[in-house]
């Protein structure tokens, strides 16, 4: 079993990966589809409020002051909530909060213009947490080989987002809140779908293509000869 697991970590070191090894497999096709997704839904929400805060409230230097000063906080409060609770639902938690905390803000009346700036300030001050909370929980799934250019080929899809964000703008013109309910529904969309990825929370790093696993047969010889190796003495 120890020959078997050497020979297969020196033939993945040896062999030169390229982006097409993201698609190689169906674990990792799989992986890499969802996170490109998930990172358009998320990168839609997060440039769409950052870019129109001056809808929410009327002082936009207080709003930004707030959210700042809000977003170190939550920063530090976030480390021990996500080795606590895990990244999945870290981001199911943080995610749905920051689109509700979005939506109550529209739907709120003008003239409730505190409530506005405090969920306003929420949302935004939680846009930071998520992003680190996203990357980290992004490399955790990818393998060291395929690392940087599985982030590059999710950030290239994720940047869609960038050009598209400012465009749902223009569904103002149906209905003010639309554009919004886009924003937060992306959101809560994105805080879901992390259902679809597995916990990495006190996980071995997949080094190689081959610690993700090519299908269910290969994955479940893995686990054996871990097994074996768990309880056989040396």
């Amino acid at each position: 079993v120890v020959k078997t697991s050497m020979k297969n970590e020196l033939e993945a070191a040896k062999r030169k990966s390229s982006p097409r090894d993201l698609f190689h497999t169906p674990i990792l096709r799989k992986r890499i589809c969802v996170l490109s997704l998930m990172r358009y839904l998320f990168t839609v929400s997060i440039f769409g409020l950052s870019l129109h805060l001056q809808h929410l409230s009327t002082n936009i230097i207080l709003l930004q002051f707030l959210s700042s000063a809000l977003g170190i906080l939550f920063s530090v409060i976030g480390h021990f909530v996500l080795n606590h609770m895990g990244r999945r639902i870290t981001q199911l938690v943080l995610m749905s909060l920051r689109g509700i905390f979005m939506l109550t803000a529209v739907f709120v009346p003008q003239e409730m213009q505190t409530l506005r700036i405090i969920m306003a300030t929420l949302a935004a001050a939680l846009s930071s947490l998520c992003m680190c909370v996203s990357n980290l929980h992004i490399n955790e799934l990818l393998p060291t080989t395929l690392r940087a250019t599985g982030m590059g080929v999710i950030s290239m899809f994720g940047n869609s987002g960038l050009f598209l964000a400012p465009l749902f703008m223009m569904l103002a013109i149906y209905s003010a809140n639309l554009p919004w309910i886009f924003y937060g529904g992306f959101s809560i969309l994105y805080g879901f779908s992390v259902f679809l990825l597995p916990e990495t929370k006190n996980q071995p790093l997949p080094d190689s293509i081959h610690d993700v696993g090519n299908d269910w047969k290969e994955s479940r010889q893995a686990k054996e000869e871990d097994s074996i190796i768990k309880v056989t003495r040396f």
